[in-house]
């Protein structure tokens, strides 16, 4: 499978000057080769199938912008951190973003934005930028795909053995200088 320039074997790249007012329509699904590569890049033990439906269509209210939306399924084979047994799971999500040319975004310091509205976990991202005059449309796909996995996978059922509990756990209060203190006295004797 032949990589894209930044190395990536999961590539589908969409040159904006060949949409069309009506958009285009991509529809994705990883070959094994690139289900491998998605693992690696994303530090998991397997990708066992990725699809995904986007539709790019130019911005209406904003000219030179692109508007990405869709969704993809994807299930991966990840860790217990508890049994370190494999763990399956299914990802469904919407994506949607925003690209523009990057002279149109601009560089972050001429940005003179309030830094409330930077600061703001519900204000609006700024559109990212094209690269090489295209979106590539996998890329969107693979990190809502990272953002989406369980970051503490845990096979159902799985319990922390009780030795390595902490006492929050088990209902007792714990000091943040308790393991400190328990040096102490190892160090005394």
């Amino acid at each position: 499978m032949p990589k894209d320039a930044s190395g990536n074997e999961f590539s589908h790249l969409i040159q904006v000057d060949r949409i069309g007012p009506e958009g285009t329509l991509v529809q994705l699904t990883a070959s094994a080769a690139e289900r491998e590569s998605l693992a690696k890049r994303l530090q998991i033990p397997a990708v066992l199938g990725v699809s995904a439906q986007i539709r790019v269509v130019p911005d209406p209210a904003l000219k030179g912008q692109y508007l990405l939306r869709g969704s993809f399924e994807a299930e991966v084979e990840q860790t217990c951190v508890i049994t370190l047994e494999p763990v399956r799971q299914r990802i469904r999500e919407d994506v949607e973003q925003r690209f523009a040319p990057a002279e149109l975004i601009g560089e972050p310091a001429q940005l003179e934005r309030d830094e409330a509205e930077w600061l703001d976990p519900e204000a609006e991202d700024p559109p990212d930028p094209l690269v090489n005059g295209g979106i590539d449309v996998s890329e969107v796909v693979t990190e809502a795909l990272a953002l989406a996995l369980d970051p503490y996978p845990r096979k159902p059922g799985a319990e922390l053995p009780e030795q390595y509990r902490s006492g929050a756990e088990s209902g007792a209060a714990v000091s943040p200088f308790a393991a400190l203190a328990k040096l102490r006295t190892i160090k005394k004797d």
